[in-house]
């Protein structure tokens, strides 16, 4: 028990710890705005024009997916690795923040002329097209280079300013039914002037200057980053596919009761991604200076790590009823069950961090790429037999299944291309 005690200690003060807080903090931030501002746009704006609003911000964050381009996965390792080279880190920063604005202009530009030219997104193109500014936000999203500076505080503080400013505005705003149309564009507004304000504290804090970069890095980075690019498309389907699947095979109660248990697990499955991005910095530095060190590092914060996300996740499978009766005002015992289920899902993939940092840090994108579309094939597989079959509870155990050989996947993949422990 003092064993226990004194390593529960020794987390709280280490940086990995701090930086999973901060996160952590800013995931919290998101999930409270998100409940407040839900039932406020609900109520004011009735359900059909609520539904345009999240439809159309989907798609956004779907073109979102373009104009990130796979930088948030290899960013904060190269930058982690250069960052007391003055010279290094502006001609990276400048360069991966130009290629971004260029996409989300060119993204921009598509989305605006296909909704005004080609009819499409019927139904809701206006707001759409107010939503595009959330493109711009996208680009100045400072999260990979203040992982690369190990400066997440940063993130947490920014996101907290950003939100609370959107939802005083939505509230000024927002009044009537007409007014959906704000509802994006002020999510954007406030993300693109609050982005914009840190990506100048950056370059003040850091002592470098914003710089046009010449066209063929622009060119090199689209083409570097197309692996990392595809695998962070394969992630969303395997983190959203299922649900689309299920709705094939079952009524629209039962998908809402897989929507409502899942709501928790989705937060859940944040913390080995969060865990990542707090390690990547020293793992990075390291695997470039002490492999050895580098190897001891990355089992401790493996078990840490898997500590955590036990506690964390067992806690919040044996709560379920009473989580469950919080969100939807009653008990959904089928809910209740699907959110134990997967709660699951944030312990298994807690196993495959050590993977992925492996990845990330040796640079080996295609590997990423390779083991993601695979576990993605099987996902949809899985999904897809389980949902015919045993509707939510098919799914649930699928994607159980789909998590645990994406771990081998990786793990092997790793073992053939000699960067195994």
């Amino acid at each position: 028990m003092l064993r226990l005690y004194t390593r529960l200690v020794d987390l709280l003060r280490g940086k990995t710890t701090s930086n999973f807080i901060h996160l952590s903090l800013n995931q919290g931030v998101n999930i409270v705005t998100a409940l407040i501002l839900n039932r406020y746009l609900f109520q004011t704006l009735g359900e059909e024009q609520y539904g345009l609003v999240s439809v159309a911000l989907s798609v956004v964050l779907l073109f979102g997916m373009l104009v990130n381009y796979g930088f948030n996965l290899n960013i904060p390792q190269k930058l982690a690795i250069i960052k007391e080279s003055n010279l290094a880190k502006q001609d990276l920063i400048n360069e991966v923040t130009i290629t971004k604005l260029i996409l989300s202009c060119m993204v921009a530009v598509l989305v605006i002329f296909s909704t005004n030219h080609f009819g499409l997104f019927e139904g809701y193109s206006v707001i759409l097209t107010y939503s595009v500014i959330q493109l711009f936000s996208d680009a100045l999203y400072p999260m990979a280079i203040l992982q690369g500076f190990d400066k997440l505080s940063w993130i947490a503080k920014a996101n907290a300013v950003s939100k609370l400013l959107y939802l005083g505005l939505v509230i000024l705003v927002v009044n009537v039914a007409s007014d959906a149309k704000w509802v994006n564009f002020l999510l954007g507004s406030t993300g693109f002037l609050v982005h914009g304000s840190v990506m100048v504290l950056i370059y003040r804090a850091e002592s470098i200057r914003l710089q046009w970069v010449a066209f063929s890095r622009i060119k090199f980075w689209l083409w570097s980053n197309f692996q990392f690019f595809f695998s962070t498309v394969a992630s969303y389907i395997l983190i959203n596919g299922g649900l689309i699947i299920l709705k094939n095979f079952v009524n629209d109660a039962e998908l809402g009761f897989y929507s409502l248990g899942q709501k928790v697990a989705v937060m859940l499955r944040m913390i080995p991604i969060f865990i990542t991005q707090s390690i990547i910095h020293n793992a990075s530095r390291l695997y470039d200076q002490d492999k050895i060190s580098f190897e001891g590092y990355l089992q401790k914060s493996q078990r840490n790590g898997l500590l955590i996300t036990a506690l964390i996740c067992f806690t919040a499978a044996a709560s379920s009823k009473w989580v469950i009766r919080i969100l939807a005002g009653e008990f959904i015992p089928l809910s209740a069950t699907l959110m134990s289920i997967l709660c699951l899902l944030p312990i298994i993939g807690m196993l495959n961090v050590s993977n992925m940092i492996r990845i990330l840090v040796a640079d080996q994108k295609y590997i990423l790429s390779k083991a993601i579309w695979i576990t993605t094939g099987l996902m949809l597989i899985f999904s897809l037999i389980g949902s015919y079959y045993f509707g939510s509870y098919g799914l649930a155990v699928s994607l159980v299944l789909a998590e645990i050989f994406n771990y081998f996947i990786h793990y092997i993949l790793l073992k053939r291309a000699g960067l195994g422990k």
